[in-house]
This record gives C-alpha cells, structure tokens and sequence, in this order.
C-alpha cells in the first residue's frame, strides 16, 4: 500500500479493518452498485440553476427539526451556507437524527436537485456528507459519484480518493481475457472497466464495467467446475448400463396406478442417455414437492439392478431414509420385492442392531442385496458392495462434495457408478448453475395428475377467525382426515417468545380438541415413540398432530388435508414450503393456515400464499435473502462471489457456463490461456482447488 499517495499508518490500520492489505484489494473495493449518484456539477449557491442537479459545499449554519400535521413524519432541516455566504435549506424526512450526526458547525458536501420551496432556495432528495479537504478532488472527478462500503474514520469520499489515486499510479492492466471472448460477448477491456466502475463517465458506463467484472468473477467459478467434471469423466470410466425394454425397470412404469407426466419422461430420457454413455453420470434430478422423484430415482436404480448391479440411496436423515425404505417397498411390490426372485430392497441406518448389520454387511459384499437405502452409515469402509452401478444421493445441500466422492469411489476396479443427485428443494435456475456447475440439471416441473394445489391463507395470531378454523378441522376429522399443527419451540422459552410443540398440545388435547386423539411428536422424543406416533396419525387413530418440524420431510399421510403453522415468520420459505407439501398428497381439497404476529413483515408468507410454485418462491427466496445464506460456499470449493448476484445475473450466469464448457472441453488445463488459468488459481487459491479436485 506504500505505492498509494495518502495512506499512512492510521489510513492503512483503517483499510487493513474492511480487508484491504494490497493494491489489488483497494482497486476491487467496489462501491455499492445501485448507489451511483449524480451529483451534478460542484458550484455556489449564486450559480446554481434551479432544477439542475448541483453539489454545493459549505457549513451547516443551524438546524430546525419539526413535526407535520399528520405527526407520522418528522423533518430536520439543514441551512447550509457556501463559501460566499448564501444558504440553501437541505430537508430530510423522517431521519431526526442528522443534527445528532452533523451539528452546527460540520463542514458538509451537499448535493441533490436545487429547487424554489416557498421563496427559499432548498435541495430535493439531498445526500450530504461530512467534508473533508482530501475528499475534493473526488467531488471535481465527474458527476457520477460512487458509493463505497466504508467504515468509521474512513469515508465513502476518502476512499474514492485513495481508489482514485492508485488507479492513477498503476499502468494499464493486463487482460487475462482473450479479446476473441471480450468482443463475443461485448465486453470492455479489464483495464478499462477497473477504471470505469470506479470512476464511470455515465450510469450506462458503470453498469457495462459491472458487466464484465461480473462475467470474469462466474468465468473462473464455472471454469473451476467443469475442470473437476473433466477430471471427474477423463480419469475413470463409467458403465454402459442401457435401459432394457424387457427388465424390472420398465415393468416398474407398467406397474403404476397413472402414466409419467411430461417431466418425469423427459427425466427418463435423459438419464437413460447418460446411463447408456461410457462417461459417469453426473445429474441434479430437482422437483417440487409431490412432483415423483422417486419414481424417476427407482427407475434408474432399477436400470442398473436389470444389469446385475447394485444401487444405493443416501439420505441426510434416518426418519427420511426409512420413509424412503418404505416407499421403496411399497412402489416395488408389484415386482416381488424381497420375496422369491422379486429385487432385494434393504436398508442400513446407524441405530441398527449389531448382529443385524454384521449379516447385512456380507449379503451387500457377495451381490445378495440389489438396493440399499441408508445414512452416512453408507460411507463407512466397512460398507462394501459386490458391483455398485449407480449412486442416488438425496438433499444433496445437506452433504459436502466429499460425501458423493467417498459414496462414489465404493468401486475398487477404476470404473466409477453413475451418479444421481436429487432435492426436493427447488432450486433456481441460476443458483443450480452454479452450485451444481458441474452437473447437468433435469428439472421435474409438473405434478402428476390427481393432485390439487394446497390453498394458503395468512392469518394474524390472534385473528377471530382461528375458532372457525378449529370446528372445521372437527369437521374434515369426522369425515376421516387428518391435522397437522407445528409450532417452532419443542417447550416455551423465556428468551424467544413463539409457540411450543408441549403448551400446543396441552392446550389442544385439554380443550378445543379433547374429544379428538391429539398426538405429539418432536426431536427430543425416542425414535421410537416418534414412530409410535407418527403410525397412529397414519392409521387415524390419530386425529390432530401437534408437531415441530421433525415432520418436514419423511411424512407421507394422503389423508392429511390440512397444515396449520403457528408463528409461521419465524421460518424461511423453504421450510414452510417444504411443511405446506406434508398436505394435498391425496386427491382432496387441502389447506394451510399461516399464523403470524402482526407486527412481522410478511412478504415472504404473503408470497407463499400468492403462489405453490416452488421454484418461483425459490427465486423470491434468493432474493429477499441473498446466495450467501442459501448455501456453504465453503463446503462445496467454490469461491464467494463479490460482484455477481445469481438472480440479477442469470444471463451472465448461463453464457460464463457456457463458455467455461467451451474452454476446458478444448483446453482442460487451460495452456494456451496462461493468464486466464493464472486468474483462476488466484481466485480460488490451493486449499478451494484441492477441494475441487477431491469431487
């Protein structure tokens, strides 16, 4: 940083606080890109033209804070005077706090649109910021001035200047572009476009720098993925294992109650082709709740097993591996499952019983079990299969990359299984190329026929109308169906006011609801009284379950058809949605009540009740909460993104994927592009691309 006019020891202690140590970091210190401003042109008050956007700089003189008739809104006014001694008024609506921020004396910097305000002259919309000497030269630059991320002692202004001043001493920058790739896509040169999001001559400038910042930061990511699927497909070979017209898997489909939906064929045919290639299968199977994964995720693992191999599921949980174990069972038992010659289904949990294990183990090893569904249990090295062919692993985002690995390298002869990763938590498509970079994406995107979309409704807390809820959930239990009531605490606690599962079920079971069976079911409860429980409420002995979200997954009861959901702004989206599809899994009408405070922000239950979409509400999802807080980035290899926001920039998204693809399939190490294979290894850094070799 000593080559930066300006920063001395306290500047550099303050920049070392945002992480700025080199150069490279001030000049990759963006500003806020939504926050450019036009300042207009830096003048006096005398020579200000009303209605044109001016910067003035001067002294606040004095300040008037007032309350409007209608009292819901305050206004403090500034009257700032210039050097020549002319004021103009600067008002601010509901922030009473800038005399506190900027008292009476504070040399300030103000800028907005000069306009006559009842004979007064006085800025609309005004930024102002405390004014600092060195800062000037950043206000004479140009009139579209940036705004950076900043930090106490260090201001937005005072860092546009040290920016500034190091883009002055550095040459022009190497492009580690190819200028073939910049003109196919229409972007500016990495040196002009560093200095042009700094220092933009317009707003459409800043934005096409933007552009081409964002495209290298998803270049390099997606080139980093698809060098580990080239790794992946170039250093072993898979295992022709075509579909047969003749097999289990095609009686599989001849066995169903209802045909495919165009989803599920498009999802057949794709995977068909990738099983009948040399190459492993790498394949991302996402689809809403509801929308028959399993049914494609059988068929495929039945492909393998009518080739004489093994096939094995993973699941996050026990309570969702053995619901899977049971789906299994049920879906195959037209085929004979695990009677006479009919596929042998098992399944292999942590809990299970030694000697249990021990037998089941040695019948994996000789080749007796044809499918195996279980835990991380599968991973352990004792686990060993006769001829593994294909791999499912479901939730994928609960497992690091790892995990597929060590499930994946079961094989011991250098051939590797196919690989099918599975979610049922939609995914956008922006954040599916990238996250899953690597993997080709089938999208399972239409219910099968006889399911009718749940009905949502957001009531308050204490709405009146929760007693009519109430006796219709008697009612809908009369004619045999069933309620589930989650609530976010398993017991009440003093430092986070919400409902729990123990007082709900006190309440219901003693009151409202005690001529019903109300069960109850959380985490803290044995597995086996939660199994006890959850078979009662399958039966209908059990009328009304009173549950925390342990039923978000694994639950599968056709004739619950109603989901009420206490303190519902307490969860995300995802959760919610997740919960709304345990109802409407029968051919009758369903619902979900949202209870929520009154004084939450319900945009996000709002959006739910708007729409059963999963993947809309997934898009809705990123962006109230940001890429970030969707998913480790740490736990997949992948670098944080700086720039790039996967919503706003899907395009970019798609055509960096595309050109990665490109690149590496023409040149997996990238040696006819040095630059451009220097620019990934300092993005990513050893210890990410050590990671990303390792899946």
């Amino acid at each position: 940083m000593g080559r930066v006019p300006g920063v001395h020891t306290r500047t550099r202690e303050l920049l070392e606080a945002l992480g700025i140590t080199t150069v490279r970091d001030l000049v990759t210190h963006y500003p806020h890109q939504d926050r450019y401003r036009d300042v207009g042109e830096l003048t006096t008050v005398a020579d200000a033209v009303v209605g044109r956007a001016v910067t003035i700089v001067g002294t606040i003189r004095s300040w008037h804070v007032e309350r409007a008739r209608s009292r819901r809104m305050t206004i403090a006014r500034a009257s700032v005077v210039d050097g020549d001694g002319t004021s103009v008024d600067v008002p601010f609506f509901n922030q009473p706090w800038w005399p506190k921020k900027a008292p009476q004396g504070t040399q300030v910097a103000v800028s907005g649109v000069l306009q006559r305000y009842r004979k007064r002259l006085q800025l609309k919309n005004p930024k102002l910021v405390e004014f600092d000497p060195g800062d000037a030269a950043s206000l004479e630059d140009g009139r579209i001035q940036p705004t950076y991320p900043a930090t106490e002692g260090l201001s937005s202004g005072k860092l546009a200047s040290l920016v500034g001043a190091a883009l002055e001493a550095l040459p022009e920058i190497e492009d580690h572009l190819p200028e073939v790739m910049r003109a196919q896509r229409g972007l500016m040169s990495l040196d002009a476009a560093l200095r042009a999001i700094h220092r933009p001559a317009s707003e459409d400038e800043a934005a096409h720098a933007r552009n081409r910042l964002v495209y290298d930061e998803l270049l390099c990511l997606q080139i980093g993925l698809q060098q580990r699927r080239h790794r992946l497909e170039s250093s072993v070979v898979g295992l022709a294992q075509a579909p047969r017209t003749d097999g289990r898997a095609a009686a599989l489909l001849d066995t169903l109650p209802f045909p495919l939906t165009d989803a599920q064929e498009r999802a057949t045919a794709g995977i068909g082709q990738d099983l009948a290639s040399r190459k492993p299968m790498h394949r991302l199977l996402q689809g809403d709740v509801g929308s028959g994964k399993t049914v494609v995720a059988a068929w495929t693992m039945l492909t393998s097993v009518d080739h004489s191999r093994q096939a094995v599921l993973m699941a996050p949980t026990e309570v969702l591996a053995e619901q899977h174990f049971r789906t299994f069972t049920g879906l195959l038992a037209p085929l004979g499952v695990n009677v006479l010659d009919g596929p042998r289904v098992e399944l292999l949990t942590g809990s299970m019983p030694v000697s249990r294990r021990r037998g089941l183990l040695a019948e994996l090893a000789v080749g007796a079990i044809d499918i195996l569904i279980g835990t991380h249990a599968l991973l352990e090295e004792v686990v060993e299969f006769d001829d593994l062919g294909v791999v499912v692993v479901d939730e994928q985002h609960r497992f690091g990359v790892e995990h597929r690995t060590r499930l994946r390298d079961k094989r011991r002869d250098g051939h590797a299984p196919d690989v099918l990763v599975m979610t049922a938590t939609p995914i956008p498509r922006s954040l599916a190329l990238t996250f899953y970079g690597d993997l080709d994406v089938t999208v399972l995107d239409e219910l099968p026929p006889g399911r009718t979309p749940v009905r949502t409704h957001v009531l308050a807390s204490e709405s009146s109308r929760r007693a009519n809820l109430y006796r219709f959930v008697r009612e809908r239990a009369t004619a045999g169906e069933r309620t589930y009531v989650v609530c976010p605490l398993v017991e009440e606690s003093e430092d986070l006011p919400a409902a729990s599962a123990t007082k709900m079920h006190a309440e219901l079971s003693q009151g409202v609801f005690s001529d019903l069976e109300v069960g109850l079911v959380h985490g803290r409860m044995p597995t086996a009284d939660k199994d006890a429980v959850m078979e009662a409420f399958r039966r209908g002995d059990v009328q009304v379950l009173v549950a925390t979200t342990v039923i978000e997954v694994g639950v599968d009861v056709p004739e619950a058809t109603i989901m009420i959901i206490e303190d519902a702004q307490r969860f995300g989206i995802s959760q919610l949605h997740q919960l709304r599809g345990r109802v409407g899994r029968g051919a009758g009408a369903s619902h979900c009540v949202l209870f929520a405070s009154e004084e939450d922000d319900n945009t996000r239950l709002n959006a739910l009740a708007a729409t059963t979409d999963g993947f809309r509400l997934a898009e809705v999802d990123l962006e109230l909460r940001g890429e970030g807080s969707l998913f480790d980035t740490r736990q997949s290899g992948l670098p944080d993104l700086t720039l790039a926001r996967l919503v706003r920039d899907v395009e970019w998204v798609a055509a960096s994927r595309e050109d990665a693809r490109a690149l590496v399939a023409a040149d997996p190490d990238l040696i006819h592009h040095p630059r451009l294979a220097d620019e990934v290894r300092r993005r990513y850094g050893d210890e990410r691309l050590a990671a990303l070799e390792s899946g």
